[in-house]
């Protein structure tokens, strides 16, 4: 539902009817929606209350008035008129108190009372306030109440004689009353309005202008205000704006909960007038100040002069002093500005500056001199010493003495200085030490430490926190100098690094920015037979690790190099012994499984060999072992190379060994040779330098010595009808006369089809098919040669010697009858008798006639 807005406050006003008083009131509003439109032409339903004594207040009468707004969204109703809710509208005691007109409007003209409206009936309608006292309205009862606009005095009173012109006096016991009460109404009065204004115009030196007397232990003026001031005391000239006085009491108090209890200023520049002037003819203190809270006793502040000036004249007392007789501090010294200090000690003879002493402490508790800084999230230093004379050589700027002990069981107490950083979020350093000099003497240092006895370290620095990460020392230079220069006199070591843990005794690194070395060892005495560089461990780690962290580096993690003409034992780039009964002289390692490097290249730029491999015992020269489908061995000559690729040589006249042995117990190839030159053959086999056997490029063999199987026919490969898992060997095989180049088996006696046997094992095997071919749905039928083959006694018992023909029996031989065998029916001749009733196979010579 749309928001109303009242825009025109409500009109009373005065109906005259007849002779009588009027009930009713007139009531008229502007109304508007939420976003400030008029609503025109709309029925309103307005639920009027009227209450007495506060916008809260007392219901005394209540009605519901309905209406239609006009062109300019203006309703007028009639008080009194309306449907009563509660209440008389007659009967209502106007002159008892104030009353309050309660407005809720529903804008559907119902009764959802959505926007609510209170104000006071300021000016009550003179005929229903006449009505209500009962008079014409010319008798002044009490209580009287009344409002005019008149800008001359409404009620004043003159007596010239010796009484009071106005007096109120008040009986009761409650509290805050107030015999005469002066009140400004409005919230914005003007300058120097006064709810009550005493004047005097006497001019002699004891008149009044306002007196105030109480009897008892309470106020004898009583001024309040919110942000002002409750009594203001001003003197014109050179009077006293405020005096107090008191014989035996306090003269003047001051307190204040929450502000301050009292404020002197000084308003005039020109003024050089103390602003607060205290004196005493006694003994007693000029300002005694006292804080039970956590305020200042005393606070001062200037802009240029002195905050706080304290001056003695004898040696025995001082200046300024401060005790604390709790856990505070004495004396504080607090600034704000950037080149001042907040405590200066100075010193213009032969003392000190500034003193701070321990005189009865004997705990070790106590503290000389205390300097602090971040207190309250402050910034700055909590001490610094500068020498600013260039010619000072004199003294050190900041010396620091104990001729103490020290501690042993715990060395952070009873040192000649100890510095902290007490943050565990903090990049601070403990010590800070900076030398800017253009000179490298000895000494000349930013810190600078000296063991002169026969003990004791010029510099110690140890991380003593068992899970910290930190480092102990760490030592940078920006220019062209070392970070760390160490050098031993004598027999010492320059450095010496050990480690408890599992860390590194030596770490050297270079950052990702840097084109350094990690580390560099050079011995430069020509005499010295001395290892640059010697390794050791007792343990089961490795000697010495070096890596190349980078997938796109080109460098060696490792590169060793030797500049001789000799090539004795040990003369090497790098030299591995392995001295134990196990162990590698030398051990290279491509851990990286999807890795295409190799785990060792040895190039020979001379006429050297690029690896030889000694096997003095019987061991092998070279043992080589693939785990993946790599080759356990792979030589090979680039394309502008004229070398052999592999050579295999045995010397020795008297070793009975084979010179290349080759075995496979795997399913592949036990040796592959692939030939893809333009020209040449793919083997030859010589002896004592002369070709016995070859195989051209082409595939063909050349054997000066003829060739041996051990097959005992030969075959060749056919296609046969329906599946190979139905033949075996032994069966008969015909020519199909449903497919070309297809065979399958005899089913019928005197065959003239017969082709061959299925082979057992053919010492050749003949095919159309490339050598590669698996032959897959193909059996080898043999031709000519001896076959076992499947016989039966179709034909009667077989002799050795008696042809052979197809029977009825499928896949199945019988013996032939000489006198019925035409041309192609012979299979072969039998090897074997045969006198089964079952069929069984013999050997046959195969040789279809």
């Amino acid at each position: 539902m749309k928001k109303i807005l009242l825009s025109l406050g409500i009109m009373l006003g005065l109906f005259m009817g007849h002779a009588q008083a009027p009930e009713k009131m007139s009531y008229q509003a502007i109304m508007r929606n939420g976003t400030g439109q008029l609503l025109v032409n709309q029925n309103i339903a307005v639920k009027v209350s009227v209450l007495q004594g506060s916008p809260a207040g007392t219901l005394v009468y209540s009605e519901r008035l309905t209406g239609l707004t006009n062109a300019n969204g203006l309703i007028s109703m009639e008080i009194g008129t309306g449907t009563v809710l509660s209440g008389t509208f007659s009967t209502i005691n106007w002159p008892s108190g104030s009353y309050y007109l309660k407005t809720e409007t529903d804008p559907a003209g119902g009764t959802n009372y959505t926007i609510a409206g209170t104000s006071q009936l300021l000016s009550v309608p003179y005929a229903l306030y006449a009505k209500s006292a009962g008079g014409t309205g010319g008798n002044f009862t009490i209580p009287y109440t009344n409002t005019v606009n008149n800008a001359s005095t409404l009620f004043s009173l003159i007596n010239d004689g010796d009484g009071t012109s106005v007096e109120g006096i008040n009986n009761t016991t409650t509290s805050s009353i107030a015999p005469v009460r002066g009140i400004v109404n409005s919230t914005t009065p003007g300058g120097f309005s006064s709810a009550v204004r005493g004047i005097n115009n006497g001019t002699g030196g004891l008149g009044i202008g306002v007196w105030g007397s109480q009897a008892g232990s309470g106020w004898g003026v009583y001024g309040v205000t919110a942000t002002g001031l409750g009594v203001y005391g001003n003197s014109s000239a050179s009077g006293t704006g405020v005096y107090a006085n008191s014989n035996t009491g306090t003269g003047l108090t001051a307190t204040s909960n929450n502000g301050i209890a009292a404020s002197m200023s000084i308003f005039n520049n020109a003024n050089n007038n103390n602003v607060l002037n205290a004196n005493t003819l006694g003994n007693g203190t000029v300002i005694n100040v006292s804080s039970s809270g956590n305020g200042a006793g005393v606070f001062s502040s200037t802009g240029s002069g002195f905050a706080v000036h304290g001056i003695t004249s004898a040696q025995t007392s001082a200046g300024i002093i401060g005790d604390n007789n709790g856990a505070g501090e004495a004396v504080v010294g607090r600034t704000t500005s950037d080149i001042a200090g907040a405590v200066v000690g100075r010193n213009d003879g032969g003392g000190y500056g500034v003193r701070g002493f321990v005189a009865t402490n004997t705990t070790g508790t106590a503290v000389g001199v205390l300097g602090q800084v971040g207190l309250n999230n402050s910034k700055g230093r909590a001490g610094r010493f500068e020498n600013l004379n260039a010619a000072n050589e004199l003294n050190n700027v900041f010396e620091v003495e104990t001729n103490g002990n020290g501690n042993i069981p715990d060395n952070t107490q009873g040192n000649a200085a100890s510095f902290l950083v007490d943050n565990t979020n903090s990049v601070g350093a403990a010590v800070r030490g900076e030398v800017n000099t253009i000179f490298g003497n000895f000494g000349a240092a930013a810190v600078f430490g000296v063991s002169s006895g026969t003990g004791g370290r010029a510099g110690l620095f140890y991380a003593s926190n068992p899970s910290g990460n930190g480092a102990a020392l760490i030592s940078l230079t920006d220019g062209n100098g070392n970070a760390i220069t160490a050098n031993a006199g004598k027999d010492g070591n320059g450095v010496e690094t050990n480690i408890d843990g599992a860390g590194n005794a030596l770490y050297a690194w270079v950052p990702t920015f840097a084109t350094g070395r990690a580390g560099k060892f050079n011995i430069f005495n020509d005499t010295n037979t001395s290892d640059v560089i010697t390794v050791t461990t007792v343990g089961n780690g490795t000697a010495g690790n070096f890596k190349v962290d980078r997938v796109t580096g080109t460098s060696p993690a490792v590169k060793g190099e030797v500049n001789s003409q000799f090539a004795n034992f040990g003369t090497a780039g790098i030299y591995g012994i392995s001295s134990g009964t196990g162990g590698f002289a030398g051990l290279f390692h491509a851990s990286n499984p999807a890795g295409n490097g190799p785990a060792l290249i040895a190039i020979a730029e001379g006429n050297g060999n690029g690896i030889t491999a000694n096997a003095a015992n019987t061991g092998d020269g070279v043992e080589a072992t693939v785990d993946g489908t790599g080759s356990a061995i792979y030589g090979w000559v680039p394309n502008f190379g004229t070398g052999r690729a592999g050579r295999f040589t045995n010397f020795n006249t008297a070793n009975t060994q084979t010179v290349l042995d080759v075995r496979n117990d795997g399913t592949g190839s036990a040796a592959v040779i692939d030939h893809r030159g333009a020209s040449g053959n793919i083997l030859v086999m010589r002896n004592v330098g002369t070709n016995v056997a070859r195989i051209n490029k082409s595939g063909m063999g050349f054997f000066n010595g003829g060739t041996q199987n051990s097959g005992a026919d030969v075959a060749e490969a056919f296609d046969v009808e329906g599946l190979t898992s139905d033949y075996e060997p032994g069966d008969i095989l015909i020519i199909s006369t449903d497919s070309d180049r297809t065979v399958e088996k005899s089913s019928k006696p005197y065959s003239t089809l017969v082709a061959g046997v299925y082979a057992t094992k053919p010492g050749v095997l003949l095919t159309e098919e490339n050598i590669d071919s698996e032959l897959i749905g193909k059996v080898p039928m043999g031709v000519i040669g001896v076959i076992p083959t499947k016989v039966c006694l179709e034909g009667g018992k077989i002799k050795r010697g008696d042809l052979l023909v197809t029977s009825s029996l499928s896949g199945t031989a019988m013996k032939a009858n000489p006198k019925k065998v035409k041309i192609g029916q012979v299979i072969g001749k039998a090897l074997q008798d045969y006198d089964q009733n079952s069929v069984g196979k013999i050997k046959v010579l195969v040789n279809i006639k």
